[in-house]
């Protein structure tokens, strides 16, 4: 009698883990942080729409731009710094209960700023930001790993800032939250000036085997230290007019500065690889910000809001999702090999950027039909970005 063996599942790899899932922050954070990009969006439209309502301390766009910044893109933030720091220092950062507990503070945050909760929700978001911080201070200040303290820095500026916004929310004090959103996404724009600059040309190199994307430091010093001289400004200025000359002369130096790198690049060569070239194309996101930001100083036909959803839909989300998909899979043990499901992905989410940004220009009359395109390929790639990554980020590594 022929004997037949059959091949099964490792059990602890082929269902659900919780050991797996928060063995290291970009598990529970990406996907948290990717769902709830995609729930978000809808939610705040059916709040304008009047089908739901917001009932939170944070009221209808206050609420869209908040957690645009202070929930979805921070999360994933935390994510990867979490993962990152790691690898710099060889430092165990949160995981197991700790990041548990984060976890759950980041996600009743988030429902009670929505539900309302008589400042429950604010006080736990708060406490995130900081609480989150030192889950990367320590392990570099323990190793003096000199080099990425900044990171520790902004992060504190982020807290900064939410606790102003949610300080305005309540009347404490008297600012333009609009303001107050312009410093965090001037932040995130820092981190993708630094940690982008490092990144894109190594990836690049070790994924085409020649170093033929360079990165040239003393361009990397100014340029850094020219976006926290444009946190300054907008710390001062705000989202105002005064001193519009000089400041769109400073803006269009720093875009220029951001296009030199990104030739420097070479991202001609990414091109058919889209692991690699939605890095140089997220990153060029922010000097188009920039320069729309210059036009709206100088009296162009748009506002600084566009610029403003530059940077956030194009370069903020576009890096973001280029990072999760590469460092989800390098780090459960998979190819960095792209499926139909990152390339829809990616172009989504470049496409949403596009719609919201050049259709608003281009045809004006159709704003609302821009936003909901644009919402919609926005939708589409997170929804798509949790829908596939739950398997990979909830199993143990090397489970395909």
């Amino acid at each position: 009698m022929q004997q037949t063996h059959t091949m099964s599942k490792p059990p602890s790899a082929a269902s659900f883990s919780w050991e797996a899932f928060f063995s290291l922050g970009f598990r529970p954070f990406y996907i948290a942080g990717a769902a709830y990009a995609a729930i978000s969006v809808p939610l705040w439209v059916a709040s304008v729409v009047g089908l739901i309502e917001i009932n939170g301390p944070l009221e209808g766009v206050l609420w869209h731009s908040h957690e645009l910044i202070f929930g979805f893109a921070v999360a994933i933030l935390i994510g990867f710094l979490y993962t990152a720091v790691q690898n710099w220092t060889g430092q165990k950062t949160p995981t197991g209960p700790a990041l548990v507990g984060l976890l759950a503070l980041w996600l009743s945050a988030r429902v009670f700023l929505f539900v309302g909760g008589g400042g429950l929700g604010q006080i736990l978001d708060l406490l995130f930001l900081p609480l989150a911080a030192l889950g990367i201070a320590i392990p570099l200040f323990k190793t003096r790993n000199t080099r990425n303290y900044f990171t520790v820095g902004l992060l504190l500026v982020l807290a900064l800032a939410n606790a102003l916004f949610h300080a305005v929310a309540l009347d404490i004090i008297t600012l333009d939250p609009a303001d107050i959103f312009l410093w965090a996404v001037d932040v995130f724009a820092i981190f993708i000036t630094i940690i982008g600059g490092r990144i894109i040309p190594l990836f690049t190199n070790n994924a085409l085997g020649v170093k033929r994307a360079q990165r040239k430091q003393r361009l990397e010093d100014v340029l850094g230290a020219g976006m926290v001289v444009l946190l300054l400004s907008d710390i001062y200025f705000g989202m105002s007019y005064e001193a519009a000359t000089l400041r769109a002369a400073g803006l269009l130096v720093l875009a220029g500065l951001h296009i030199v790198k990104i030739g420097l690049w070479r991202p001609q060569i990414t091109w058919g690889k889209p692991m690699l070239w939605i890095l140089p194309v997220s990153y060029a996101w922010l000097p188009i910000a920039l320069l729309l930001r210059a036009g709206a100083l100088l009296d162009a036909p748009w506002d600084q809001v566009l610029a403003v959803h530059a940077i956030t839909v194009g370069s903020i989300a576009g890096m973001m999702l280029a990072m999760m998909t590469r460092s989800a899979l390098g780090h459960s043990g998979r190819p960095l090999t792209p499926s139909w499901v990152e390339i829809a992905i990616f172009y989504l989410i470049v496409m949403s950027a596009a719609v919201r940004v050049f259709g608003v220009l281009l045809y004006p009359q159709g704003y609302e039909i821009v936003l909901g395109t644009s919402a919609l390929c926005w939708v589409g790639a997170f929804g798509l970005f949790t829908a596939k990554y739950w398997s990979i980020v909830t199993r143990s590594r090397g489970w395909l």
